[in-house]
């Protein structure tokens, strides 16, 4: 099989785990699959050069030295701790000095320029990935196989120039990946490939935004035409609740793409949507691998909604921290044209929703927003909507949760929604907003946050996932 491999930055975190991880590869390619890897940062990086990036900006050339040796150090050791053969290492080191002196040398510029662009943003955050991808390929070569790291642009990801949040040209982006990768794997070479980053049409870097690794994996899984792409993880796959609020949840061993993006989309971080997304309109199936077993088969998503008898949900998930915001005034009945003014508003401020409701009477609109979004949000909407006639309040409050009920088996199951909210009541819950999407594959509400870990239990529990 043709299989993409991803890897994120806790999998690659130091030496040993960058050693563990050419360990599998090696295993896999020795069962005769062709494999591309796709490498996240190391553990914490992308987030420091971020900051040191800001620092830089107001001159702080001291913070940029002082960066500059750590992450330094940091691959230094990883590539020692990853790497035995010397040549091997040598090389690698060589090819790590040469990375951290360019990105110096950018830091330092940004300082005396005292600007920050987006443009300059994203070439220093993607540094993260080209300090590790060489690490990872030099450790697959120290296993005695062949292998090349390459940027996500070298490899044939084409974005338009949105910097930040860049969209794959998917078109020439298939082209190119199949040109620059089919040679290599017919080589027999593993090509260690730089998640999250790519480049325009003219060369210039760019980043994927939010879960950009997984995307980069579905993006090269389309373009070689990958029978799987596989996503190694520290968890055994997709769970019917997180374990850490539910000690009997359960692996989950197929699930369809739209559930898969419903968990996603309501707090299950294992995989980003956009990655779902692309996999599912490219028909690829996603496996979720597990670290601490490479040999068990995981959780696969593929396109097919399987339900079995009497398996009306899949999963419970949530949201632990969310604001809720509520637009509210008797002149917005008949007003169709607010709702929509209200989520550009939103959107113009890059601000997430989560979830929306609206009143029967249509007097109020509520928004579940992110916690850390929700003064931001209360305060662009008063702003924007106060002077008008329709809205007369916009009300915030914290101290939230969602939790929602995910499953293809609820479409067309009557019932499920008066057994979500029956099982609430038992446990003396509070619902204070309630959403349905049309797809029917989902049920949310919003509760107070301290009864979260009680309503997830309740309904997984009711529903039997733990059986």
């Amino acid at each position: 099989m043709k299989i993409v491999m991803k890897f994120g930055g806790a999998s690659i975190a130091d030496g040993d785990k960058v050693r563990r991880v050419a360990t599998i590869v090696r295993k896999f390619s020795r069962d005769g699959h062709k494999l591309v890897i796709i490498t996240s940062a190391m553990f914490s990086v992308t987030d420091s050069l971020q900051e040191v990036a800001k620092e830089a900006s107001k001159g702080d050339k001291k913070a940029v030295h002082e960066f500059i040796e750590a992450v330094s150090v940091k691959h230094r050791r990883a590539a020692e701790g990853a790497i035995m053969d010397e040549k091997i290492l040598g090389r690698t080191l060589v090819n790590i000095s040469s990375r951290c002196d360019e990105l110096k040398n950018i830091l330092l510029g940004i300082a005396h320029i005292g600007e920050l662009t987006p443009r300059s943003l994203d070439y220093v955050v993607g540094y993260g990935e080209r300090l590790s991808a060489p690490i990872l390929e030099g450790a697959i070569e120290d296993l005695g196989m062949k292998s090349k790291a390459l940027t996500g642009g070298e490899a044939g990801i084409v974005t338009d120039d949105r910097f930040g949040d860049a969209t794959p040209l998917m078109s020439i982006t298939t082209h190119q990946v199949r040109q620059n990768l089919e040679p290599m794997l017919d080589d027999g070479t593993v090509p260690v490939i730089s998640g999250f980053i790519a480049s325009t049409q003219d060369g210039v870097q760019t980043t994927l935004g939010r879960g950009g690794s997984d995307f980069s994996a579905s993006i090269i899984g389309a373009g070689i035409k990958a029978d799987e792409v596989w996503v190694w993880k520290d968890v055994d796959g997709l769970m019917t609740a997180n374990p850490k609020i539910v000690k009997s949840a359960k692996m989950i061993s197929e699930i369809s793409f739209a559930e898969a993006m419903e968990l996603a989309h309501f707090g299950a971080e294992v995989i980003h949507p956009r990655a779902l997304e692309c996999a599912s309109r490219y028909q690829l199936p996603f496996r979720i691998k597990s670290l601490k077993d490479p040999d068990s088969a995981g959780t696969l998503i593929e396109s097919k909604v399987k339900v079995k008898s009497g398996d009306v949900v899949k999963a419970i998930t949530n949201i632990g921290d969310v604001s809720l915001i509520t637009v509210s005034g008797a002149s917005m009945v008949g007003t169709p044209r607010l709702a929509a003014k209200v989520l550009q508003i939103l959107t113009d401020e890059e601000i997430d929703v989560l979830m929306i409701s609206q009143s029967s009477s249509e007097e109020s609109i509520t928004l579940a927003i992110p916690k850390a979004m929700g003064h931001k949000s209360q305060n662009a909407l008063e702003l924007s909507l106060l002077g008008s006639k329709q809205v007369r309040e916009v009300h915030a409050e914290d101290g939230l949760s969602i939790v929602a009920v995910v499953g293809a088996g609820m479409k067309g199951t009557p019932g499920v929604a008066a057994r979500v909210f029956q099982t609430m009541a038992k446990n003396s819950v509070n619902i204070r907003a309630i959403a349905q999407g049309s797809s029917e594959l989902n049920i949310s509400f919003i509760i107070r946050k301290e009864d979260a870990k009680k309503a997830v239990e309740a309904l997984h529990n009711d529903f039997k996932l733990g059986e």
